[in-house]
């Protein structure tokens, strides 16, 4: 009898996945320009939010990057290196991936390179999209350090 009770229980837990497994997470990407403020030769082509990164998300990694990288003549950002990476440079890695990712344009002859800085904000939340959201817009206002 015990043995047919601890079968069937174990089906049970088995076949019923965990609360934590079905659980929502919302993960939110903002991006800052810090440096050019104003006057860049070069623009970012596409101004869409980046996709949270799965691998953060799984591990329910949330943090901030500041990251410099060098816009050269073909559009593309090169030499990027991380001045900052909070909590973990998994974070930093991921952020990198997404820039070099970036296609850059300019209405000039572009005749050199140019610098900038940019801070990516990867935030999660457990409630919605507009509440992860808004959390991520306040993290934005706090240090990345």
């Amino acid at each position: 009898m015990r043995l047919l009770v601890l079968a069937v229980l174990f089906s049970v837990v088995v076949s019923h996945p965990s609360e934590a497994k079905r659980m929502n997470i919302y993960g939110e990407t903002f991006v800052t320009d810090i440096t050019p403020e104003s006057g860049a030769m070069w623009t970012r082509i596409n101004h869409q939010a980046p996709l949270y990164p799965i691998e953060l998300a799984k591990a329910r990694m949330a943090g901030c990057t500041v990251l410099s990288f060098d816009v050269v003549e073909s559009g593309k950002a090169e030499n990027i290196q991380t001045v900052i990476s909070i909590p973990h440079t998994n974070i930093s890695r991921h952020a990198k991936s997404i820039v070099s990712q970036w296609q850059w344009q300019t209405d000039q002859t572009p005749t050199a390179k140019e610098s900038h800085t940019v801070r990516l904000d990867f935030c999660l939340g457990l409630e919605s999209t507009e509440k992860t959201q808004q959390a991520c817009a306040k993290q934005v206002q706090l240090p990345c350090e």
